[in-house]
């Protein structure tokens, strides 16, 4: 008998497989997409301001402390380089509009903490290979996330733990408390089920009733190489170019809705030529090209929590392009409230998210 199995491989379903090891808990992951995950696929940027009207990400201090302990753990555990790296950054003003609106904003932005060095336009500060028509500001407490690393260790840690199977609401059933899932390596039992399925969750019949709305984007990236281009920052304006070593770069990312395939596209990489060229003059290769799914939540907050009308069928989900930033501290979350019943936090709790329909 399993105490959990986690449907979902992406960086919320590796995190919460690894808390539930550590707390000395049973579980396999069930996952048959796992290589091709929206994780796979992510910026890997850890970011404190985003958007074009520059707001502060939501409780990020509280998120990054314990991401960073988090991640520095397995780091040592797996003997690898840290997964979490800061990471300098400049951000770029687009237009004079824009520059108006982070001048406006600079008391509300944490400017100790957040913001370093302003430069204006046309600025000999940087490099000549950067296009600077409008100036920026040099954003502080920003990271790279290697997802890529991070999810490859952990899924050769879980060893035969990580089953790959695609499963659909008919393979799971419910019976005298004890869930089933029937797989290709016959069927599970457990005692839990909890899904960290991504956007998949929005055709997920399990959860189908409550209702959850998801903004679900597709978004594009790709890899470079440049020889000109310095690798000693990250260059932000709405669209990241990331240093990764050895003069190659992943640049990210497009945004297209009404899309829900993970197939590149040829407008997708048109897009990506044009978002690079806005910020570089030099030349450049593209060397890979993909695409995935990201569900955020319309209201742009994360959930996770219990079902209130299936006992112990849990859900982690909508943690769009933060899900390294986010996916710790839930992951901590679930197995807290396991293990010791603790509620869920109350910005999270999956409980708040449809407490407005009938089934609570």
């Amino acid at each position: 008998m399993l105490d959990c199995i986690i449907i979902g491989a992406g960086i919320s379903g590796m995190v919460s497989a690894r808390t539930m090891i550590e707390a000395g808990m049973k579980i396999a992951v069930i996952d048959n997409s796992w290589r091709s995950s929206a994780s796979r696929v992510a910026a890997g940027l850890v970011n404190p301001i985003t958007g074009k009207r520059f707001q502060v990400s939501w409780r990020y201090n509280d998120f990054l402390s314990f991401a960073k302990s988090t991640y520095s753990r397995y780091s040592k555990l797996d003997a690898e380089d840290a997964y979490l790296k800061p990471f300098p950054m400049l951000r770029l003003f687009a237009d004079e509009q824009e520059a108006h609106t982070f001048r406006v904003k600079i008391p509300t932005l944490f400017p100790e903490q957040y913001i370093g060095e302003q430069f204006s336009s046309n600025s000999n500060v940087l490099h000549p290979s950067l296009r600077n028509e409008f100036g920026g500001y040099r954003t502080l407490e920003t990271y790279t996330f290697d997802y890529n690393r991070i999810l490859h260790v952990s899924a050769s840690l879980l060893g035969e733990t990580l089953i790959p199977f695609h499963v659909e609401s008919g393979h799971i059933s419910n019976h005298k408390g004890i869930w089933k899932i029937q797989t290709n390596k016959g069927e599970l039992l457990s005692k839990r089920i909890l899904f960290c399925d991504g956007w998949v969750a929005s055709r997920n019949q399990w959860l189908a009733d409550l209702k959850l709305q998801f903004d679900i984007v597709k978004g594009e990236l790709c890899i470079i190489r440049s020889s000109e281009l310095p690798e000693t920052d990250i260059i932000s304006r709405g669209f990241a170019i990331i240093p990764i070593g050895n003069k190659h770069f992943r640049c990210a990312a497009t945004f297209q809705w009404n899309d829900y395939t993970m197939i590149p596209t040829s407008f997708g990489y048109e897009r990506l030529n044009q978002r690079i060229r806005s910020l570089i003059q030099c030349d450049y290769e593209i060397l890979e090209h993909s695409a995935g799914l990201r569900p955020t939540m319309l209201h742009h907050k994360p959930f996770i929590g219990e079902h209130p009308k299936h006992t112990c069928l849990y859900a982690i989900g909508g943690l769009g392009t933060k899900g390294a930033l986010y996916a710790p501290f839930m992951a901590q979350e679930l197995v807290n409230h396991i293990a010791n019943g603790r509620t869920f936090d109350e910005e999270m709790d999956l409980a708040l998210h449809c407490q407005h329909l009938e089934i609570t």
